[in-house]
C-alpha cells in the first residue's frame, strides 16, 4: 500500500505551506508527505485536471482569483476521492454552515494552531498507510488535545527559530562585507542605511536567540540543587556593580533569603533579568531594589521591590508574553523575551511569577518556588 500523502494547497501565499511543510520535517524521520502548492488559477486548474494524483487538497478561503467554494466544487468534481481541507480566518464562522455542502471534511483556523493541527492529521493518515477516502467520515477534522497542541507549539517556536538561523547570519555576513570593503562608494547616506540595516539585523539575532532560549527551557528539565539565594543575588548584583555605582544605585535585602532546591543556572538569569530591568526602567531618584523573601505554606515568595517607572495596568500579564514590552517603554532596549524567559523558568519549577505595580512608584515582581519540605508560614506577600 502507497503511504506517501500528496497534498495540493491552494493559496495566494505560500507562508502557511512553508511552515506547514517545516512542522511535518519535524516530526517525521521521511518525507511521507508532500505539498504542491499553487498560487494562481491557471496553475491550479492545471494541477486539479492533471493525471498526478492527490489524497488531499488544503484550500485558503482568501484566494482572490475564485472564490474558495467554487474551487471546492471542482476539486469535487474532478477529484471525488481526495480530502478536502479549507484554512479560514477565526472570525469567518459563516463559512461553517456550507462548507459541508461543498464536500469539505475538515476545516482549521489559518493560525498556527490550526496549522499544527492540519500537520497531525496529514501525519497520522499517513503512518496508518491510508488512501484518501474520508470525505463522509464525521471525525476528519479531529481536535488535538491541548496537551499535544502545546507540545505543537513549542516544536513551531523551536523549528522556526533554528531555521532563520543561516539566512540571517548570511545577511549579516553580507552586510559587514558591504561595511567594510564599499563604505566609501555607498557614501554618507548608504552609510547611514547600512547601519540601520546591520542594528535591526542584530536586532533580529538577538531574538531569535532568545526564541531559542525559550523553546529549549520549554523541552527541557531544570537540574534540581540546593541553592542559597543569598549567595546567588550576590553574584547577581557584583555583575552589575559598575553600573550601579555609576548611577547610585542599590540592591538591599530585607532579610535572610532562603536556601531552595531549584536549577541554580536558570534561576541566576531569573535574578540577573529583574536587576537588570530595574536598572533599564529607574525613575528620576536613585533606583533601590529592596529583596525579600516570605514562606507561605508549601512554597517560598521571593519579591523584588524597585522605585522605577512601573508598569501600567494594563500592562502587567502582556509583559509577560514573548516579544512584550510594557506601553510606555516600547522604545527601550532589549528583545521583550525577558520576562517571559523567567516566567517559562519559574513555571518549570512548578511556579507562578506575577507584579504588582503604580505607574510612576515602582513594581514589586514576585516570584513562587513551591518546596515540599517547607511547613507552614505567613500568608501573603
Amino acid at each position: 500500500m502507497d503511504d506517501h500523502i500528496r497534498v495540493l494547497f491552494v493559496s495566494a501565499s505560500t507562508a502557511d505551506a512553508t511552515v506547514l511543510t517545516q512542522l511535518i520535517k519535524r516530526d517525521t524521520e521521511a518525507d511521507c508527505v508532500s505539498i504542491t502548492t499553487v498560487a494562481e488559477s491557471r496553475v491550479f486548474f492545471a494541477a486539479v485536471s492533471s493525471e498526478r494524483s492527490y489524497h488531499a487538497i488544503v484550500i485558503d478561503e482568501r484566494v482572490d482569483w475564485l472564490a474558495w467554494h467554487s474551487i471546492a466544487d471542482e476539486c469535487y468534481r474532478l477529484r471525488p476521492s481526495a480530502l478536502l481541507i479549507l484554512l479560514v480566518s477565526s472570525d469567518r464562522q459563516d463559512v461553517h454552515e456550507e462548507v459541508f455542502e461543498r464536500h469539505v471534511s475538515a476545516v482549521y483556523p489559518r493560525s498556527s494552531a490550526g496549522l499544527i493541527a492540519l500537520s497531525g492529521l496529514l501525519m497520522r493518515i499517513a503512518e496508518q498507510r491510508q488512501h484518501f477516502s474520508l470525505r463522509l467520515e464525521s471525525d476528519a477534522a479531529e481536535t488535538d488535545t491541548e496537551e499535544r497542541l502545546d507540545e505543537e507549539r513549542q516544536k513551531l517556536v523551536y523549528a522556526v527559530s533554528h531555521d532563520l538561523q543561516d539566512p540571517l547570519q548570511l545577511a549579516r555576513r553580507y552586510a559587514d562585507i558591504l561595511d567594510e570593503d564599499y563604505q566609501e562608494t555607498l557614501g554618507d547616506t548608504g552609510g547611514k542605511v547600512l547601519g540601520h540595516l546591520q542594528y535591526n539585523l542584530g536586532r533580529t539575532q538577538e531574538m531569535l536567540d532568545e526564541l531559542l532560549d525559550y523553546s529549549r527551557l520549554q523541552r527541557s528539565q531544570p537540574e534540581i540543587e540546593a541553592v542559597d539565594f543569598n549567595e546567588l543575588l550576590d553574584e547577581v548584583v557584583s555583575i552589575y556593580k559598575l553600573t550601579l555605582d555609576d548611577i547610585g544605585g542599590r540592591v538591599v535585602r530585607q532579610q535572610v533569603l532562603p536556601t531552595l532546591l531549584v536549577d541554580r543556572r536558570q534561576f541566576q538569569r531569573v535574578l540577573q533579568n529583574l536587576v537588570g530591568n530595574a536598572i533599564k526602567f529607574r525613575g528620576e531618584q536613585p533606583l533601590e531594589v529592596s529583596v525579600r523573601a516570605q514562606q507561605v505554606h508549601q512554597e517560598w515568595r521571593i519579591g523584588f521591590k524597585d522605585n522605577g517607572i512601573g508598569v501600567a495596568e494594563p500592562d502587567m500579564e502582556r509583559i509577560f508574553d514573548m516579544f512584550e514590552r510594557g506601553s510606555t517603554v516600547e522604545d527601550a532596549p532589549g528583545t521583550g523575551m525577558g520576562l517571559a524567559i523567567c516566567k517559562r523558568i519559574v513555571q518549570n519549577h512548578g511556579g507562578k511569577m506575577w507584579v504588582r505595580s503604580t505607574p510612576g512608584e515602582g513594581s514589586v515582581f514576585i516570584f513562587s518556588v513551591p518546596q515540599p519540605d517547607s511547613t507552614a508560614g505567613n500568608d501573603g506577600t
